[in-house]
C-alpha cells in the first residue's frame, strides 16, 4: 500500500515520459511489442558438446536459452521492472515461470501445470538448470501439485460468484501491494519472464500476450530447430545452417526501445559465446 510492495521497490528517479506511459497505456495488452529472432545453433551445439565432454552433463537448447535470459536480465536490470497500479517498480529478484504438460498422452485433459523458479542473478548455468530440472521432476510426478496448483485448487472451489469474488479480491490486493510474498511466490503471473517451449507440441513459436494480472513484463516462446539457407558474405556461396526461432513479447512501458535493443544484442552474444558466462 502507498507504493510499497513485498516483491519490488518503487522507481522514483526517471524522466517524465516514463511516468506518463503507464497512465496513457493502462494495461500490458496496450503496451505489447513483438519480435522474432533466430538463434544460430552451431556455437550452442559446440558449447553443449564441450560441456558434455568436460562434465558428462547434457544440456538442451532450451536450457541454454533459459540461462542466457537469466544472465541478460542480471546484467540489464531495467528489464526486471514491472508496472502495477500505473507505477513502475524494480523487482527484488529474478524469476521465471514455465507452463508444462505433465503428460503428452493424446486425449489427456487438465494436465497442464506451471513451475516458477527464483534467482538472484549470480547463479551459473548448472545452478540454474539444477533448480529448474528439480521443479520439473517434482511437477511431473503422478498426482503431484505445484505451489500454484495448490493455491488455484483451494481458491477456485465453490460457485461461480465466489470464484469471481476471490479473483477480483486478489487483483485488488495486488493493485494496492497487499498480497503477501507467500502468495506472490505461488502465482505464476508475478514473474520477470514467462517462457514456453512449443517443440513438445509441434507448433512454431507464438506471440503470447503478457498478462494484465500480475507483473510479467516479458514472454518468450520457442520451437524446434530448423534448417535455413543463407548467403556467405565473404564467398557469396549459399549455405545451410541450423537455427532456433524465438518469439518475444514485452511490455514497453518500463524500458525505452534503445535499452531493449542493447539487451537483445547482449542476449544474442551470450548465446553465441556461452562458455564465457
Amino acid at each position: 500500500m502507498f507504493g510499497k510492495r513485498p516483491d519490488g521497490k518503487l522507481v522514483k528517479h526517471l524522466g517524465g515520459l516514463y511516468f506518463a506511459m503507464p497512465i496513457i497505456m493502462k494495461t500490458r495488452n496496450d503496451s505489447m511489442n513483438m519480435l522474432t529472432f533466430d538463434v544460430e545453433l552451431e556455437p550452442v551445439k559446440k558449447f553443449i558438446k564441450e560441456e558434455q565432454e568436460r562434465t558428462g552433463r547434457v544440456y538442451s537448447y532450451f536450457d541454454i536459452l533459459i540461462a542466457a535470459i537469466v544472465r541478460t536480465i542480471a546484467l540489464r536490470p531495467d528489464l526486471n521492472r514491472f508496472i502495477v497500479n500505473q507505477r513502475i517498480y524494480q523487482r527484488n529478484h529474478i524469476a521465471f515461470s514455465l507452463a508444462l504438460q505433465k503428460s503428452l498422452k493424446r486425449g489427456v485433459a487438465d494436465d497442464e501445470t506451471t513451475i516458477k523458479a527464483k534467482f538472484d542473478g549470480t547463479e551459473n548455468l548448472p545452478e540454474i538448470i539444477d533448480r529448474v530440472e528439480k521443479l520439473i521432476m517434482e511437477a511431473k510426478k503422478e498426482k503431484a501439485d505445484t505451489q500454484t496448483d495448490d493455491l488455484v485448487n483451494k481458491v477456485m472451489r465453490g460457485p461461480h460468484w465466489f470464484r469471481k469474488f476471490i479473483v477480483n479480491f486478489l487483483m485488488w490486493l495486488d493493485k494496492h501491494g497487499m498480497l503477501p510474498m507467500s502468495v506472490l511466490d505461488a502465482l505464476p503471473f508475478h514473474t520477470t519472464f514467462f517462457i514456453t517451449d512449443m517443440k513438445s507440441i509441434k507448433l512454431p513459436p507464438l506471440y503470447h500476450h503478457v498478462y494484465n494480472f500480475g507483473t510479467t513484463g516479458l514472454f518468450f516462446s520457442t520451437s524446434k530447430e530448423e534448417k535455413v539457407l543463407y548467403k556467405d558474405q565473404i564467398t557469396g556461396e549459399i549455405k545451410e545452417k541450423d537455427i532456433m526461432r524465438v518469439s518475444f513479447v514485452s511490455d514497453e512501458r518500463f524500458c525505452d526501445g534503445y535499452y531493449f535493443s542493447v539487451s537483445y544484442r547482449m542476449l544474442k552474444r551470450i548465446l553465441k559465446h556461452s562458455k564465457r558466462y
